[in-house]
């Protein structure tokens, strides 16, 4: 005597949909252009050595790589030294910024979830995945998006997710 025991998955009857912003992670290598090297005693920047000095980098080193411009002392830098840079930067790296390489990967990542086509999780409900791994600038703006658009907005994986907002 056989019993039919199928077991009801109670996530997938839930009809909640798991959303993973790692999936929309960029991937590039990340480095940072320092200006202090470049100063005067690291303190000032002096015109016609600096140039001379942006003629001697070697920019093909940051061929295919994410740079961050940033200046590691307490200096102040005119602003025209960021734009001579970038230019000398542009021909080889994939994206140029002004800051720290978490503060660039962030933007990077946030434009990456932007541009994405999340139209899939419209009207429905959504769980966004917890994870340490994922910065908290990347949940601002994913609930940005999705705000207004979904169903449910959860947080956390679909078999005990918390509760954002219900539309």
């Amino acid at each position: 005597m056989t019993e039919d025991t199928t077991i009801e998955n109670k996530v997938t009857a839930s009809g909640i949909l798991r959303l993973d912003l790692e999936a929309y992670r960029p991937e590039m290598t990340f480095v940072t252009f320092d200006i202090k090297s470049y100063l005067y005693e690291e303190l000032i920047i002096v015109e016609k050595s600096f140039r001379t000095a942006m003629d001697s980098v070697n920019w093909e080193d940051y061929s295919g790589k994410a740079v961050s411009v940033v200046c590691s002392v307490d200096a102040i830098i005119p602003q025209w030294v960021y734009m001579l840079i970038t230019t000398k930067l542009k021909p080889f790296a994939v994206s140029i910024a002004f800051g720290t390489e978490k503060e660039h990967l962030i933007k990077i990542w946030e434009k990456s979830v932007e541009n994405a086509d999340l139209s899939l999780y419209f009207d429905k409900k959504v769980a966004v995945k917890a994870s340490e791994h994922i910065p908290d600038a990347l949940y601002i703006c994913v609930s940005t998006i999705l705000a207004g658009k979904v169903a449910s907005l959860l947080y956390g994986e679909p078999g005990l997710p918390k509760v954002i907002r219900k539309y």
